[in-house]
């Protein structure tokens, strides 16, 4: 009784009855009493318990049946005034407990009601039975456990070597804990790092090593209760999609989160270890941890708790929960979202925080790995903040060898790794080579099932060999031999080969040995294996079946599909039995799905809704296939013509997307994983213009986050697909990696993809600050235009081109290339975009080619000029009609921009009037007319107009506009966790305009003294703000420097004024060295430095006078 209250305490069931007598022990629990039902109670809590009690009676020796049903019951008090009791009644109750003393229950028995409400659970048909109450024969299943997801490998039976290595696994798991029970706070993480080449038996060791350390933890309860395993298998898309570890692992974190408080703590260890005086509880304390307990019921919930922990803004529930992490809420409408991602540092430190904190109350935490080539690069930043911050954590990684198969792990923190770590005992490497020859006899005898002297030396040269000592390679061999009988006794008596194997060339060779086993498959079947090696290394049955029947036109029908389902499952059952694939269960609905109050509904209220997949005959029956090994796999593509592969592509692709536009009901965020894999059969079939169109509309999504070097990768993706097609002249002309034929034979639509393809990849390197590459990206997408026939097309939409103009503006004031001191290059391309952009007729573009026109003047010091081409853009642009599509194309609405600059060309003219008359006009007209949540745009269109007025004895007023029309804005729309390139600046500008907006008051500066007096204030980044933002106005530095200059004025200690004087000076004469090519930032440079000069000469008169 004790085990199974304190199971029933982990979910919140019921004890109802506990029956003893001669026969046994009879328990009847319930769940969804009145007050005590939960979402998804059935799948989530119930059959969770049936496996769980079962376990845990089996542990104290108990051998039990469990029958349970789903259904409507009375429950109530039974019996006379003197003699009754609480208890459930009703035909499900009957049915319960008939599967449960059923001869025939091999362990647990449900009805087909639970099965209906427990989609991520595989259940295994069983003979209908006749029961008491039920009028026709009742169906019945075995619900079946499943302890990983299918992707995580299986425990070999004849799994033999790698005893060091293991034993050194086990050996740093007893280590941490044992430390950490010393230190009570948890050991220091460590990393145990396994690379070996393909078939080495890598992922093998993987598995066995967990398994050994899950059974020793095992073995001491207290241990293997705080003990959590979680494990993944990176496949090869996971590279290109961000945080694609958490988005598998994640749920399975958060489900582990408990109440952070000691009480709580302590109450459950009492209620897991100790049901002997429950009543001495604190009912406070009871009821406090009930309502925790209820109230994480979902995944969702446990994340918003941890937001809540953590202190996380409220965007996170929305952009890193459901956006990124794939979590779903209830309502998804009532979720903040700011409409901007938070700095993807802050999202790397939130997962790996809330990864500590969701596991904190436990002894070891396991983090397994496979394939960790694969993983992209923000989960290595995630893997890297838990292992240097994080407790109790044992990381077994596995890998290819990392110099050909190279990580995206930061090189500062893997040279830690292997260096000062590696020296603290935290980190070991493992270099897994071939078998020893003992180890291929112990292995080869288990595989023959006879002993080791029983196997003739003769034979084990032979399979060394032929297979190296590789353990995949000698499985391949082995399972050969035994399929085809080629052992025999010879005349020692042991076990050698046939004769007819004798000789110098033994065994062919172990991809010889598997072409031929696929050849004597059926025809049928090879095409099968065939669509499963283009598929993947792993994938699900659904999805197989779809594209099998995508590949047959006659597959229309509903008994032709079946028809063709049948053909498939035959064929895969066939690869199966060979050896070739293997399957898992899987669930059947998307995971993550947070339903309603489900095991509260009435069966009549459950409802199926029939898509595309759902209506396929294997919906309810899937699988995860895999190839057993990936040689298997290669050996199949191998013999398969180019052409045919992308055939194949095409079809897989065409039925996964399809698919897709059917489920109507996931938005772009939920289906990301999957619109991968397509793009990925798109990209491989040849279709540059499907693959393009994805790569686009995921690369925006990517670059929205910040995931630039992810959307690099695709965009190179789809590039290669033209770099990389073959053409019969190869000695031909090559424009970015394109060659000359390739670039002819674009149609108009392929060209205008290739090139949104390019600009967009400049973008992003832009934004990395690789400004080299942007320039190349950018200067790539107009040598394709002008030497792409298609080009001249009256169907070509010219307009695609004009951000390329926008974006090599942006790199060249960046410093992609040295331009001449006539600045030659920029004055021809603006000329050029200017005459393109009026042939268009677009005012969106001509009025953006305009400004980047006027700006180009203004940094050459040819202020009327400049001031001439923004009285033409006056007569072209309507921000009411204009600005939000020129905020579509070029991110900001660099048209309006023209006229801030315009207070500088002014400014610079001495015509103090008429630049206050620009600073009314963009303060009046632009700014109440522009997006407000586009922060970069408003700190763009201000900047200037701000530092004018200051210098003209408005700094006061200056300070209201920017607080209320950038900082006040900013925390509105993003909150105090939101990023923008502009949000460094914020703080120092506030504080020069209070001190100087103030500079006859008493106003508290100790704040402001401590900032400047620390060096770590002034160092940029990154460093490129500072000729960017100049290029509006006077450089951050310059601001800087006037921040020191204003409190050296207030500042009565000597020393520290003298200080603040000394480093105004050296941060303004870097703001001149740094704004040379840029004649307004620099002059406003040199004029404050003459000024703050004088000040510092007057203050060391004063110090070296006799008063002094």
């Amino acid at each position: 009784m004790t085990a199974t209250t304190r199971e029933l305490d982990k979910v919140h069931g019921h004890l109802i009855q506990f029956l003893l007598d001669d026969k046994g022990l009879v328990l009847i629990c319930t769940f969804g009493l009145r007050g005590s039902t939960f979402p998804n109670m059935i799948e989530k809590r119930a059959v969770p318990f049936v496996f769980s009690i079962q376990a845990s009676l089996e542990e104290l020796g108990v051998q039990c049946r469990i029958g349970s049903t789903f259904g409507k019951t009375y429950c109530g008090v039974v019996g006379g005034l003197k003699r009754h009791e609480f208890t459930v009644l009703g035909p499900s109750v009957n049915l319960a407990a008939r599967l449960m003393a059923s001869p025939d229950n091999p362990g647990i028995l449900v009805d087909k009601d639970v099965t209906h409400l427990s989609s991520q659970i595989f259940f295994r048909p069983l003979a209908p039975v006749q029961a008491k109450g039920y009028d026709d024969l009742v169906p019945i299943f075995e619900p079946i456990e499943i302890e990983n997801d299918g992707k995580w490998g299986l425990v070999k039976k004849n799994f033999v070597g790698r005893t060091n290595e293991i034993k050194m696994a086990i050996q740093s798991a007893k280590d941490m804990v044992q430390e950490g029970v010393a230190c009570r706070t948890g050991a220091a993480c460590r990393m145990l790092f396994v690379q070996a080449d393909s078939g080495t038996g890598k992922s093998s060791f993987l598995v066995h090593a967990t398994d050994r350390i899950k059974a020793i933890m095992r073995r001491v309860k207290t241990l293997h209760r705080r003990t959590f395993v979680v494990t993944n298998v990176s496949r090869e898309n996971d590279s290109r999609i961000p945080f694609s570890l958490f988005r598998s692992i994640f749920r399975d974190v958060l489900s582990q989160t408990q109440a952070d408080d000691e009480d709580s703590l302590v109450l459950s260890e009492l209620s897991r270890f100790s049901r002997s005086a429950p009543e001495s509880s604190d009912s406070s304390t009871l009821s406090s941890t009930s309502s925790f307990v209820s109230t994480m019921s979902t995944d969702a919930a446990r994340f918003r708790y941890i937001c809540k922990e953590l202190d996380a803004p409220p965007e996170f529930m929305d952009v890193v929960g459901r956006k990124l992490l794939g979590l779903k809420e209830k309502n998804p409408n009532e979720l903040t979202s700011s409409g901007k991602a938070p700095d993807l540092q802050k999202i790397v430190d939130f997962i790996a925080d809330a990864f500590i904190r969701s596991t904190k109350h436990l002894y070891l935490v396991l983090l397994c790995l496979d394939d960790v080539h694969f993983l992209d690069e923000m989960s290595w930043k995630v893997v890297q903040a838990i292992f240097e911050r994080g407790k109790k954590v044992l990381m077994l990684l596995g890998s290819r060898p990392p110099v050909s198969n190279p990580l995206s792990i930061d090189s500062t923190f893997w040279d830690n790794l292997q260096g000062k770590y590696c020296d603290e005992g935290r980190f070991s490497q493992l270099n897994l080579g071939p078998l020893s020859e003992s180890e291929v006899r112990t292995l080869t005898a288990a595989a023959l099932g006879q002993s080791v002297d029983d196997i003739d030396e003769t034979f084990i040269q032979s399979t060394m060999s032929t297979s190296g000592g590789i353990p995949h390679h000698l499985s391949c061999v082995l399972d050969a031999i035994k399929r085809n009988h080629l052992t025999r006794r010879i005349t020692n008596g042991k076990i050698g080969l046939r004769s007819s194997l004798s000789g110098e060339s033994n065994f062919a060779s172990v991809n010889e040995l598997q072409l031929s086993r696929i050849d004597a498959l059926d025809f049928n079947v090879r095409n099968v294996l065939q669509l499963c090696a283009v598929m993947g290394m792993e994938f699900e049955l659904i999805d197989a079946a779809l594209a099998y029947s995508e590949m047959f036109a006659n597959v229309k029908d509903q008994i032709r599909q079946n028809e063709a389902s049948a053909s498939l499952r035959l064929a895969l059952d066939a690869a199966v039995e060979e050896g070739i694939l293997e399957q898992s269960y899987i669930i059947t609905e998307e995971r993550n799905a947070e339903e309603g109050d489900i095991g509260g509904r009435s069966m009549g209220d459950v409802s199926i809704s029939l898509k595309r997949r759902q209506a396929h005959p294997f919906y309810l029956n899937n699988r995860r296939i895999r190839f057993t090994h990936d040689s298997w796999r290669q050996t199949v593509l191998n013999v398969l013509l180019d052409e045919r592969k992308q055939e194949i592509h095409h079809h897989v692709a065409a039925s996964l997307e399809r698919d897709l536009e059917n489920d109507v009901a996931l938005n772009e965020d939920d289906t990301f994983d999957r619109r991968m894999i397509v793009f990925r059969h798109w990209k491989l079939s040849g279709n540059f213009d499907k693959a393009s169109l994805m790569a686009l509309s995921m690369g925006s999504q990517m670059m929205w986050f910040g995931f630039n070097s992810q959307a690099i990768l695709l965009f190179e993706d789809v590039l290669s697909t033209l770099t990389n097609a073959k053409i019969a002249d190869e000695d031909a002309e090559q424009h970015f990696g394109i060659s000359q034929p390739v670039l002819d034979s674009l149609t108009t639509g392929e060209l205008e993809a290739l090139v949104r393809i390019l600009i967009a990849k400049g973008k992003s390197h832009s934004t990395l600050l690789q400004v080299e590459r942007g320039w190349d990206a950018y200067e790539g997408a107009l040598d394709i235009i002008n030497n792409t026939p298609s080009a001249d097309d009256e169907g070509y939409n010219r307009s695609v081109s004009f951000p390329i103009f926008s974006g090599l503006f942006v790199v060249l004031k960046m410093g992609a290339v040295a331009e001449d001191s006539g600045h030659t290059y920029e004055r021809t391309l603006c000329e050029r975009f200017v005459e393109q952009a009026r042939l268009n007729g677009d005012p969106v573009h001509y009025g953006r080619a305009l400004a980047m026109q006027a700006e180009t003047l203004g940094r050459l010091g040819l202020y009327e000029e400049a001031l001439s081409v923004v009285d033409e853009i006056r007569g072209i642009y309507d921000i009411e009609t204009q600005h939000e599509s020129i905020c579509k194309a070029y991110g900001s609405d660099r048209v309006a921009q023209a006229f801030t600059h315009s207070v500088n060309f002014n400014d610079a003219l001495g015509r103090t009037e008429a630049a206050f008359d620009a600073c009314r006009y963009v303060v009046d007209h632009l700014v109440p007319k522009s997006s407000p949540g586009n922060i970069h745009n408003m700190f763009v269109l201000l900047y200037a107009v701000v530092v004018f007025l200051k210098e003209n004895g408005q700094a006061l007023r200056a300070r209201e506009i920017f607080q209320l029309r950038v900082v006040d804005a900013f925390e509105k729309h993003f909150g105090s966790g939101g990023s923008t390139v502009s949000k460094p600046m914020f703080k120092p500008i506030l504080m020069l305009l209070d001190l100087q907006g103030h500079q006859d008051d008493e106003i508290d500066v100790d704040e402001y003294t401590s900032w400047a007096l620390d060096e770590e204030n002034f160092v940029l980044k990154p460093p490129s703000q500072e000729v960017m933002w100049a290029g509006f106005s006077c450089s951050p530095l310059a601001i800087h420097s006037e921040i020191c200059f204003f409190l050296s004025k207030r500042q009565k200690d000597v020393e520290k004024r003298s200080v603040l004087l000394t480093r105004a000076i050296e941060l303004m004469n870097k703001s001149i060295s740094n704004t040379v090519h840029l004649p307004y930032a620099n002059n406003y440079a040199k004029t404050r430095l003459r000024f703050i000069q004088k000040e510092d000469d007057a203050a060391k008169r004063f110090r070296d006078s006799p008063q002094q």
